[in-house]
């Protein structure tokens, strides 16, 4: 008996709050209430035909006749409940999986309907929580499979836009050389070929043995002509014999490096090569793309 007598406080006061929500939101009608009243007393009478009938009117299907939410939750549920007691079972459930989508977290009062309703409304609940699950982790990787295909794509557009932006810092220019040039000395032949660092040698090389053969030369020519006196005599002819030998083998090693560069010139001349230098970007490649990952999202912008 005092189970029976919590149980109808217990429906006393969810009815005491439904009514007082009802009366507060303003959005159900004034006889909403009364109705709902009567399909549950009817339910609570055990005249199930007509408890559903009053119930399919109020909340029945997709779109309820009543608009406050809690009236529509609780409609649901004794629909439900009584589909199931006359029989059909397959009402039951949708009414219990209407009801499950409204509010997924809704549980039945474990003492207000036998095992049997809890058992049907268990069974929805966990098949519908199952299929949220699924279609959660299908929506979570199809947000991984877009985050994964705009990441590539946009690593795709950085390597395209440093492609580009490689290939428009640098151009390609012909060069034609000449036979001619080739048969200068210092170098300058293997400086057309592009042997640089030859060419340096040979610079260096002849230009420090030329500059000796001249020196020597100007200091062998200041002295002829010259009286030393008989004490100089002997220092005399050993400073002009050492400016002459200085300046002839400067001046044939000399001879010999050119003639050397010259030949290497010829026999490694090409009439011309084409290669890559490089140039000032243009102004619309110097923003480049910017590339900006965060949850849930990628972005690729081009600024100018």
């Amino acid at each position: 008996m005092r189970v029976g007598r919590g149980i109808r406080v217990a429906r006393s006061l969810l009815l005491a709050l439904l009514l007082l929500g009802t009366w507060l939101s303003h959005e159900a009608r004034a006889n909403d209430f009364e109705e709902f009243e009567a399909a549950r007393s009817a339910y609570e009478s055990q005249d199930y035909a007509r408890a559903v009938a009053l119930f399919e009117n109020l909340a029945g299907g997709d779109t309820p006749q009543l608009t406050n939410r809690s009236l529509v939750l609780e409609s649901k549920k004794y629909l439900g409940a009584g589909y199931l007691f006359l029989g059909k079972m397959d009402a039951a459930q949708r009414e219990f999986e209407r009801l499950l989508r409204l509010d997924p977290q809704y549980m039945l009062d474990p003492l207000g309907f036998p095992e049997e309703v809890q058992r049907l409304f268990a069974r929805v609940k966990t098949r519908l929580d199952a299929e949220r699950k699924l279609a959660e982790d299908e929506r979570r990787r199809e947000d991984e499979r877009l985050r994964s295909a705009e990441s590539q794509r946009g690593a795709e557009e950085q390597a395209r836009w440093a492609r580009l932006t490689q290939l428009a810092g640098t151009e390609t220019v012909h060069e034609d050389r000449s036979r001619w040039i080739a048969l200068l000395p210092f170098g300058v032949g293997q400086f057309q070929n592009g042997h640089m660092s030859l060419g340096a040698i040979l610079a260096v090389s002849e230009g420090s043995l030329f500059v000796v053969s001249f020196v020597s030369w100007v200091v062998h020519e200041n002295l002829r002509g010259q009286k030393p006196a008989a004490s100089e005599r002997n220092e005399f002819d050993l400073t002009e014999r050492v400016t002459r030998y200085t300046n002839r083998i400067s001046l044939a090693l000399f001879g010999v490096l050119a003639v050397t560069g010259v030949i290497d010139a010829q026999l490694r001349f090409q009439g011309s090569r084409d290669y890559e230098r490089k140039r000032g970007l243009p102004p619309d490649l110097n923003g480049g793309p910017q590339v900006s990952i965060g949850p849930g999202s990628v972005s690729l912008t081009v600024r100018f």
